[in-house]
């Protein structure tokens, strides 16, 4: 008999995320399981320095926090419930957070909660033996491989993990899973595979639950957060958290709770249906995802079903995240304000370069952030940001820095002044991050229960999970296409209008490593091959105006169901968020200066856009005012 939908919630997108949706969400009921994705590059980096000095460390706090909020009503909720827990805050050390939890929930006087943790992932020891079988090259970059003196450097290398460990870790009894660095979509992967017991070849349905754990990995980005069409909503604050209700064919709705903040609409849907891709083939160490068929349509109000979906084998190999000690780096900002910011900055970014040693430094950067208009009425608008930042693997190059901004200073351009935060001139460790591949057949994983009755702490039952066999993959990754436009250019009626691109527009940007993809869609079906038309890889390249530079590549392909075209810039975000010396490592941003371009838009579309955001706005008490 086919099973009812299990309805999965997410309570975090990030760290610091949703610290008290363990507890609306548990006390608003109706949900079978929660799960949450705290990991991201830059802080598994981060808990990796953190455990040079402090082994017992390593694992991201804020599940306890959720835990305790409402003085531990959350976490009695829970129980109460019977609601399942899976997340990936075990970073670098699940056992310890495992541990910490089982400890709360026994400060409460709870004895009946089974908790399990997943290890296997943390594959760094087998890195320094030379265990693994292949050369291990740089995902991006050619011809770059990892070389004993960065092995030397290594803090860390985690594979990315599917959802083989929670699965068994739910059939195991456990209420509670702590993951280390699995991939974001494996805890609801693992949850709709045990709860509909699919096998590992039931592609579709696998791939169906990697899309909704997709949507929902990010948290309120599936509602509204991170939204450029968030003014159409009536509440745009305390937004409500994404559930999806997945069937036993993979087939899903997300939706949201009622009375919550933002919408579940097919565009907040698209947004992260766009998010963080590489194209049209979504890889993962259980499937391989086919993204070109899938549909969204609204069947009720905060209601969007996801059909279409596809799936065949996953990949021979799993992603590897190696994170390397890099150096030291250090940073300041001062501002300059009104007239003349350019040549001030001018001035102060000569003035500094004479005084240091460029030889000493892998990276110095001097940028300038925003400009002043003309009458400015009040000194922050009139306020420009320079932002020095350096790099070096000599600490102590570092001190040239302060030195030659403070030589500046009084002499330097007129109303200069510097944050007052001098801490970032500090030097602090950097990592630098290094993905690769490694075969899917040497990353066998562990479940470790926790005994039942007494004090658990140290008593755990251990099930092995193999690695996947080779005849469960693959021959060969699936490579993304990149292709320009599939329409010409098509005639349509009227002038055209110069305004910025977003006027028609949506987009949503993110990071992989040192990649930033961008999906941009339309909401008209009319809209679209102009769209896709207009939208080459070279027209990609100059809405990045200044910001490109000789070395990227662009990569194009089109999502027709969802009537979006995808870019992947190679190497905007330079070697990812750890290190990069840009302020929007993560890549969220670049989508939004896309639209910001302007560009000539014909007019019957955007005025039919135009239109649709008025009564979008009316509707909800505000007042849309065109940027033409």
């Amino acid at each position: 008999m086919t099973k009812r939908a299990i309805r999965i919630a997410n309570c975090s997108g990030a760290i610091g995320d949703g610290i008290d949706q363990i507890y609306r969400l548990a006390l608003a009921g109706g949900i079978d399981a929660i799960t949450a994705d705290y990991l991201a590059e830059f802080n598994i980096a981060w808990r990796a320095i953190d455990q040079q000095t402090d082994p017992s460390v390593g694992y991201e706090g804020n599940f306890l926090q959720q835990l305790a909020w409402h003085d531990g009503d959350a976490a009695r909720l829970l129980v109460e419930k019977k609601i399942k827990v899976v997340h990936d805050g075990g970073a670098l050390n699940p056992q310890a957070l495992a541990e910490a939890a089982d400890a709360y929930f026994r400060g409460l006087g709870i004895t009946s909660v089974k908790i399990a943790w997943v290890t296997g992932d943390n594959v760094t020891e087998k890195v320094r033996n030379g265990m693994l079988d292949t050369e291990l090259k740089h995902l991006d970059l050619p011809g770059v491989v990892l070389t004993q003196d960065d092995i030397g450097a290594m803090l860390t290398a985690n594979a990315y993990t599917g959802q083989t460990g929670v699965v068994a870790a739910l059939a195991a009894g456990a209420d509670i899973v702590v993951c280390g660095r699995c991939t974001d979509a494996s805890p609801v992967m693992g949850l709709a595979s045990w709860w509909h017991g699919w096998t590992a070849t039931d592609y579709d349905a696998l791939a169906g639950s990697l899309i909704a754990g997709h949507v929902i990995e990010c948290g309120p980005q599936a509602t509204g957060g991170n939204f450029a069409g968030i003014f159409e909503f009536a509440e745009i604050h305390d937004l409500g958290f994404p559930i999806v209700e997945i069937e036993a064919d993979g087939s899903f709705v997300v939706t949201k709770n009622p009375g919550t903040g933002g919408a579940v609409t097919i565009d907040t849907v698209t947004a992260q249906l766009m998010y963080e891709i590489q194209g049209p083939y979504y890889l993962n160490p259980d499937v391989t995802l086919h993204m070109e068929s899938i549909t969204a349509i609204k069947i009720g109000e905060d209601r969007v079903r996801i059909a279409g979906v596809k799936g065949s084998a996953p990949p021979p190999t799993t992603k590897l995240a190696v994170c390397l000690l890099g150096g030291w780096q250090s940073e300041l900002t001062t501002f300059a304000v009104g007239l003349d910011t350019e040549a001030k900055f001018q001035q102060m970014k000569s003035g500094v370069l004479k005084r240091i040693n460029r030889n000493d430094f892998t990276v110095f950067s001097i940028e300038r952030y925003g400009s002043s208009p003309k009458d400015p009425k009040s000194q922050a608008s009139a306020t420009v940001m320079i932002r020095f930042f350096a790099q070096t693997p000599k600490k102590e190059a570092l001190a040239q820095l302060g030195q030659a901004i403070f030589f500046n200073g009084l002499q330097g351009y007129a109303g200069m002044h510097t944050s007052m935060d001098w801490r970032t001139m500090v030097p602090r460790q950097y990592v630098r991050y290094f993905p690769a591949l490694v075969s899917q057949t040497l990353i066998p994983l562990q479940v470790h229960v926790m005994a039942d009755g007494g004090p658990k702490t140290g008593s755990a039952r251990v099930i092995d999970v193999p690695a996947r066999d080779a005849s469960l993959c693959a021959a060969t990754a699936a490579v993304q296409p990149n292709y320009g436009p599939t329409v010409a250019m098509p005639t349509l009626e009227g002038s055209t209008v110069r305004r910025p691109l977003g006027d028609l527009v949506f987009t949503r940007s993110g990071d992989k490593g040192g990649n930033s993809n961008i999906g941009i869609w339309v909401r008209d079906d009319a809209a679209y091959p102009w769209l896709k038309a207009f939208l080459t890889a070279e027209r990609a390249q100059e809405l990045l105006g200044d910001d490109w530079r000789e070395g990227y590549k662009v990569e194009r392909c089109e999502f027709p169901h969802l009537r979006a075209v995808h870019f992947v810039v190679r190497g905007i975000l330079q070697d990812g968020v750890s290190s990069s010396s840009i302020v929007d490592g993560f890549g969220k941003s670049v989508g939004e200066f896309m639209r910001s371009r302007h560009v000539d838009l014909p007019m019957v579309l955007v005025e039919a856009e135009d239109a649709r955001r008025t009564a979008a706005y009316s509707a909800v008490g505000r007042t849309y005012s065109p940027s033409g």
